[in-house]
């Protein structure tokens, strides 16, 4: 039996260990964003978000629809319920709201909510060449807030 005993010993070390980077890395909330506007699609992923310091940009052509899809992912064993606000500012005046839902995700689970922006409704002409117009999409849940700068480019 003690001849085992250090075999054990560094099994348990090494399950431990891929334990650790298991609920570590995987386990908690997460947020994706997906903006697509015909041409430029992209999809920010959690840790983009992260490492963007929560500020992230997108650009939509003028005449074009930006489609949004913000989704909340809860890798956890207990559910999670949270109030998102989805807001477009321009120039840090708010200019109206776009979500403002209660959500309740399951344990690992996922809840996806939707909207679109028409770039003709916001800027009724085309910026002049070399210009664009600036928004700031602010989407908030819990403690987290995530900005988006939108450019709406000719």
């Amino acid at each position: 039996m003690r001849r085992y005993l250090y075999l054990c010993l560094g099994l348990a070390c090494f399950f431990g260990f891929l334990a650790i980077f298991f609920v570590d890395g995987y386990m908690g909330i997460f947020d994706t964003l997906e903006v697509n506007s015909g041409r430029y699609p992209q999809r920010i992923e959690h840790y983009q978000w992260l490492r963007g310091g929560g500020t992230w940009s997108a650009l939509v052509e003028w005449g074009e629809k930006g489609f949004f899809s913000y989704e909340v992912a809860n890798r956890q064993f207990s559910s999670y319920t949270a109030d998102i606000d989805v807001s477009l500012w321009q120039g840090g005046e708010k200019l109206r709201d776009l979500i403002s839902q209660q959500i309740s995700i399951g344990a690992f689970d996922k809840a996806r909510l939707e909207w679109v922006l028409d770039t003709v409704e916001l800027e009724s002409y085309a910026p002049k060449k070399d210009s664009y117009y600036e928004y700031a999409v602010i989407m908030r849940w819990g403690e987290m807030e995530r900005k988006l700068r939108l450019y709406i480019a000719p």
